[in-house]
This record gives structure tokens, sequence and C-alpha cells, in this order.
């Protein structure tokens, strides 16, 4: 168990990774609200904003509150540490994935294990539950492979096939249309959620690293993609169009979040940084440096709340306070 644990307010000037010259246009204050016995994987927030989930490297999941931030039950069941969790899209269950290679569906209410669903060979490393009512669940797994699973009868329903290495990351869009997979293989691979096809749609190409996190805008239109160089990489969809390069992070990026507005865009990195970002322009509209390694990293709707997720184990609440004028360039090819 890690003994790193700072509780209170902190100004968000302190960790405000400020460039002379150049103003931040969002400023957030720090608190952290509880830890996990050891690294925090995963957060994920509802659909409705009243509560996030976290997954940790201690094989356990925790409940929280929002916007207060109160911890309220710890699901326990896997056998291995919780790479990733999903809310279902009525915020009624949640899906979590393991290196135990299972994939563990939690009635939220009631904080307890429905049922668990095996098939994958190895660490499932990817899980985005359906938004769209139809009760899907996609999961991408280091065998290579990602599924797609039906909660009504607990089952798989396809596996697809052509990642050529691990499959890192998964993500249903907002429609119910498409999944995206990130893979170890640099690509970015897009497919159909009809149940008869196996074969990708396409194959996103641009990636010079592994690609370690894909994420749907809410309206479906914009798909980003993270890699372990620090580089994201904004797409049209569905037509698979190019549309920015940001050189965001020092370090890998290891997590991704949109807001409502479909133009703000999360990161965050084990260089200790959390940033946001117009997708639109590449203009960086905050900066925040944690003093602590970040594995993930969520938001509600309008941005205002940023659930973190930290390599001491801590979660930690970043809480809008003001906005000043200016603007702040990333990096951008």
């Amino acid at each position: 168990m890690r003994n790193i644990f700072f509780a209170g307010v902190v100004s968000a000037a302190l960790f405000l990774g400020t460039i002379p010259g150049q103003a931040q246009t969002r400023a957030y204050n720090m608190e952290v609200i509880g830890e996990h016995n050891d690294e925090v994987l995963g957060v994920f927030v509802n659909d409705a904003d009243t509560q996030f989930a976290s997954c940790s490297l201690d094989e356990t999941i925790k409940l929280w509150s929002l916007p207060q931030g109160e911890e309220q039950a710890t699901l326990t069941g896997h056998a291995g540490q919780v790479n990733h969790i999903s809310f279902s899209g009525d915020d009624s269950m949640l899906a979590s994935v393991s290196s135990d290679r299972s994939v563990r569906v939690w009635d939220v209410k009631k904080a307890e294990q429905m049922y668990a669903l095996k098939g994958h060979t190895a660490e499932v490393m990817g899980v985005y539950f359906s938004q769209d009512g139809s009760g899907l669940i996609a999961t991408g797994s280091f065998d290579g492979t990602v599924k797609l699973w039906d909660t009504e009868f607990q089952s798989e329903i396809k596996t697809l096939r052509e990642h050529k290495l691990g499959v890192n990351s998964v993500a249903y869009s907002y429609d119910g249309k498409y999944i995206a997979s990130g893979s170890d293989d640099h690509t970015v691979k897009v497919w159909s959620t009809d149940f008869d096809t196996k074969e990708s749609l396409m194959t996103l190409r641009g990636h010079k690293a592994p690609v370690l996190i894909v994420q749907y805008s809410f309206d479906s239109k914009i798909l980003a993609t993270a890699d372990q160089d620090g580089v994201i990489k904004i797409w049209s969809m569905p037509s698979g169009e190019l549309l920015r390069t940001i050189n965001a992070h020092t370090e890998l990026i290891q997590d991704l979040a949109f807001a409502a507005d479909n133009t703000t865009l999360l990161s965050s990195s084990p260089d200790h940084h959390v940033k946001m970002w117009n997708c639109e322009t590449g203009d960086k509209v905050m900066d925040m440096d944690m003093g602590v390694e970040v594995w993930s990293a969520d938001l509600v709707s309008n941005g205002s709340i940023v659930v973190v997720g930290c390599a001491d184990g801590t979660v930690r609440l970043l809480t809008e306070k003001a906005a000043s004028g200016g603007n702040n360039k990333g990096d951008e090819e």
C-alpha cells in the first residue's frame, strides 16, 4: 500500500505549467479525495455526471459521487489488475477488464458483480460499453483481438482478428455504428458493429509508435487517438481523414476524453501533466502539472470537473475556478 496522501485543496496556480507570455484559458483547483492501494489505471464518468468509477493495479474498482467526490463502494472480484472500466449508456451497469483475462459486468446500484465473460487468451486492456442502449460491450486484448459481447445473453457475438500485435484500447461510437481499436502495431482500425461483419472498414495509419488510446466524440464525427510518443491525432469520421496532429506530451498518452461540446479534448500522461485542447484548432486551453505520474483522466460534460487517477494511488478532482484570456498553441505539425 502506498502511504502518499495529500488531503485538502491546492491552488491550481501551483500546478499550472504555464509558458512565459502565454495565458491559460481554463484554471482549476485540485483536491485529493481518496486513494487506491496502488496505481489508478482508469477513471470513467457516467453519462449523468453524478458518479465516476476508478480502477487500479490493486485489483479493485471504486465508485465515487459527483460533484462531492465521496467514495461510495469498492468492487472486488478480479484476480489481476483492473485495466479499464466503462459505464453503460443508462449508467445502470459497469464493465471492467483485467489482466486476469476476464470481462466483468457490475450492477452499479447494488455495487455487486452480475457475471463474468471469458474468451480472451491474454490480458484484456480496453473496454467500452455501447452508449445507444443496445447493451453491447467491446473489448480489446493483448491477444491481438477485439471482441463484441452481448450483455443480455452474456455471450460473445464476434471476434475481430486483423491487428498484428496486442490491442491497447477500444472505443464505441456514440451512434452505435462503429468500434475503433488502437494497437501496438501502430494502427487504428475501425469496425462495424453489425454482427455479421468481421472485416475492418478501414485502417488508419500515421502513428509512429504503439497506439495506446482511442476515443470518439459524442457526436461520433471525430476520433481522437494517441500513442506512446505523446502524439495525438484527430480524424474525421466516418471518412477517416486525418485533420490534425498535436505533439501533446513528452511521454506516452494513456487517456483521452471529450467534453460534450465535441471540441474540448482532455489528455493525460505519466509526464505529470493533464492538458485540455481545442481539437479544431490545436490550441492548448489548460495545462496542469499534477506533480505525479498520471495514468487516467475523464471529465464531466461541460469540463468543469476533471477526475484524475495517479500512479501514487490517489484519486483527484480538478474543479474549474476561473477563466483567463489568451491563447496557448500546442506544438502542432
